[in-house]
């Protein structure tokens, strides 16, 4: 009994995280199995996502890449805020729906918009260019993603950082956050290293970013591509959500990484001010 009492006693705060975590899941399963579907207007794809971010159109970056693609694209598209309680099959928070179809992860969406629409973005690209685009897309949503996320939800809190209060999480989202930033990045890899490591990982990953883009216009050259979508919705989080943190620390040694952040923006998102809830002092209207 001695030995229950100091175990609850020392796990006390990862015990309730756990529980906490349990039961929104229990309420989201149960949740899902209920909801009705919606009817939404057909051949459009419905963008589900979080709600908007307070300076950036969404905190999560698969969202600002999925929604930057639809936009470039220019195909019939409507925005779903409702994704924390309706989730994907896979528990994607970024996911479309088509004509009843669901699909879930940005580049197993944008795969789909592309055979459906039959688009090719890349298409006055070469192979090499092509091929290159690829690498750096893989390199931002698989690498560059996990220093950004352990960034904002452990580093920074821990260096008396409120990424809660900037961010407009509350204190037990916050702790959720740190619960799953942990576990998942340990599972991954990157929250195996030490936080020097991680550090310097971002650092690099943002300085290959940099050298690739040269004074290009976009990652390609002078015509947005794909790769563009993954790498702009990555950064989006550092060049307006950065917090003060360490990733800002690292990106502003970098300008023409913050310019081709400022020309993305000029060039697909004008209504920006409406997609945004300025620090959380309204609401957005897109």
């Amino acid at each position: 009994m001695d030995d229950i009492k100091s175990f609850l006693k020392t796990h006390y705060k990862e015990i309730c995280i756990t529980a906490s975590v349990g039961i929104v899941l229990v309420k989201v399963i149960k949740w899902r199995k209920k909801r009705v579907k919606k009817n939404y207007p057909p051949n459009t794809i419905i963008h589900h996502q979080i709600g908007r971010g307070p300076y950036a159109p969404s905190i999560t970056p698969f969202a600002v890449k999925l929604e930057t693609y639809l936009r470039m694209t220019k195909v019939p598209f409507m925005n779903e805020h409702d994704s924390l309680t309706n989730r994907s099959s896979k528990g994607k928070l970024t996911w479309i729906e088509y004509n009843g179809q669901e699909i879930a992860d940005s580049e197993f969406c944008i795969k789909f918009i592309n055979k459906t629409f039959n688009i090719d973005l890349d298409k006055n690209f070469s192979d090499e260019e092509i091929g290159a685009g690829r690498a750096i897309q893989r390199m931002v949503d698989e690498h560059l993603y996990w220093p950004l996320f352990l960034i904002r939800w452990v580093y920074d809190p821990r260096q008396g950082i409120d990424v809660g209060k900037q961010l407009g999480f509350s204190s037990w989202f916050m702790s959720l956050g740190v619960f799953f930033a942990k576990k998942q990045s340990y599972a991954q890899g990157v929250g195996r290293h030490t936080e020097e490591e991680v550090l310097q990982v971002m650092d690099e990953d943002l300085q290959a970013l940099s050298k690739f883009l040269g004074k290009k216009k976009f990652m390609l050259g002078e015509e947005a591509s794909q790769t563009d979508c993954a790498v702009f919705g990555i950064l989006s989080q550092i060049h307006w959500h950065g917090c003060g943190g360490a990733s800002e620390k690292f990106y502003k040694k970098y300008p023409n990484l913050s310019a081709y952040c400022e020309r993305m923006k000029a060039e697909f998102w004008p209504d920006w001010d409406d997609c945004i809830t300025h620090g959380g002092t309204r609401k957005a209207p897109k």
